[in-house]
């Protein structure tokens, strides 16, 4: 048995509760007690860490996650492309890397242009071969008779026949392969094809034969919904978690309020701002008629954000980081955009990247929560995130990342930064480490 004692710190606890002083004592991957008070859990034979009067919280997750677009903030590449597997499989394994290098210990993909290579990286990541977060899978869609992977014309659906059974099929062959989720684009993307974000892809029946596939598969459906039809109709076809709905109207949101037990909402809104702040640099939403698109759009989802936390919506973080002009390793920044433009105190979105996430990636029982019996999939943060939200951001603020009671080694801090061997706090032999610390003197120089 391995036991870790994380004393000295604040508990935020996932839960909504104000943090409180206290003490955790971990054994294998697993929370085992939670002291609170300035009393500390007897350590016996546990490896100690100090948290010098940081906060100790749940490790967060990203619900709109996609490792297989290719940039980091390591590593920039152009526009994203379909690869190879075996490409892929590398590329996602280096950005679930900078993931969890980043405080996001559990991922659920937003889409995958391989369902074998992000498999292959699952296991890898829960094998603790590679360094990676925990990992719901997810296929991107297929338009009926075309391949799989990212789409980057997006005609409507008008410009060809309905081939529902095609639609089946395919989820039928994405769970085959072991994907958890699959992923449709029930409407276009501007980025990709100007002026798409609002059209229809898909007929109605298609959609309603896709939720068939999956309840008979067991898998989870995915929607990149704008508008309100898409919306209605992703949750009239029983699809689990739909992105973005930037321009629900006032039925779609009803509709979604009455599904809220049930369905998750991931807004992204990282994306949306990085659309503003950086595609241009790329050639992205750079003319002025996608410029005053994407004004429209932000306007828009920062109404239904705000609409949606008023109905007690689940509202998921994760701004669909990836891209270029959005890397992996900024994926933080959702929390504050949650404060910014939904009106979420820091309470509610560290809330949203904790508890909600362990319920998004259905282990509410066991993941998003500082309690006895909880996988340990912990943070130790600089500072206290309840009272300021952007420390969360810059990952110099995380003294100790911890995922399933342990961290993976790793060498070299990235591009351009300063090399880091990372060792064990306790000065114990690196073939038995224990956690990933930032602490000075938990570190040496190479």
């Amino acid at each position: 048995m391995t036991a870790t004692v994380i004393k000295n710190v604040k508990i935020f606890d996932g839960s909504g509760e104000a943090p409180f002083p206290g003490s955790v004592r971990v054994e294998d991957n697993r929370i085992v007690a939670v002291e609170r008070g300035d009393k500390s859990l007897a350590s016996g034979d546990a490896r100690v860490i100090d948290g010098e009067g940081g906060t100790l919280m749940p490790g967060m997750v990203d619900a709109h996650a996609h490792l297989a677009l290719g940039t980091s903030v390591e590593t920039l590449t152009k526009k994203p492309g379909n690869h190879p597997a075996e490409t892929l499989a590398l590329i996602e394994a280096h950005c679930g890397r900078v993931m969890l290098d980043h405080g996001f210990t559990s991922a659920y993909s937003g889409g995958s242009g391989s369902v074998e290579a992000e498999v292959a990286v699952k296991e890898a990541f829960d094998a603790g071969w590679l360094p990676g977060p925990r990992l719901v899978t997810s296929s991107f869609e297929r338009m009926p008779g075309g391949p799989v992977g990212l789409v980057f014309k997006f005609p409507g659906y008008e410009t060809r026949k309905s081939h529902p059974e095609e639609i089946g099929a395919f989820v039928e062959e994405m769970a085959n392969k072991g994907a958890q989720a699959v992923k449709f684009l029930l409407n276009g993307v501007s980025a990709f094809d100007p002026g798409k974000n609002t059209t229809e892809q898909f007929y109605d029946e298609e959609v309603m034969a896709a939720g068939e596939a999956a309840r008979r598969k067991g898998v989870w459906l995915t929607a990149h919904c704008y508008t309100p039809h898409s919306i209605k109709l992703a949750i009239a076809a029983g699809f689990r978690t739909l992105y973005h709905c930037n321009y629900a109207d006032e039925e779609a949101l009803d509709a979604i309020e009455a599904a809220k037990d049930r369905i998750f909402v991931g807004l992204a809104p990282g994306i949306e701002e990085s659309h503003v702040l950086r595609a241009k640099k790329f050639g992205v939403m750079a003319s002025p008629e996608q410029v005053e698109e994407q004004d429209s759009a932000i306007e828009h989802i920062k109404v239904t954000g705000n609409e949606l936390r008023k109905r007690g919506v689940r509202s998921m973080i994760g701004g669909d980081y990836g891209f270029p002009w959005n890397p992996v390793g900024m994926n933080a920044r959702d929390l504050e955009l949650f404060v910014d433009w939904f009106g979420y105190t820091p309470t509610e979105a560290l809330v949203a990247a904790t508890k909600l996430g362990g319920q998004i990636m259905d282990m509410e029982d066991e993941l998003g929560l500082i309690k006895p019996g909880y996988l340990a999939d912990v943070l130790v943060v600089r500072g206290d995130p309840v009272k300021d939200i952007t420390l969360m951001t810059r990952k110099e603020n995380l003294a100790v990342i911890m995922k399933d009671g342990k961290a993976p080694q790793r060498h070299g801090a990235g591009r351009g930064g300063l090399q880091v061997k990372w060792i064990t706090v306790d000065g114990a032999h690196p073939s038995t480490p224990v956690l990933w610390a930032r602490r000075k003197k938990y570190r040496a120089d190479c």
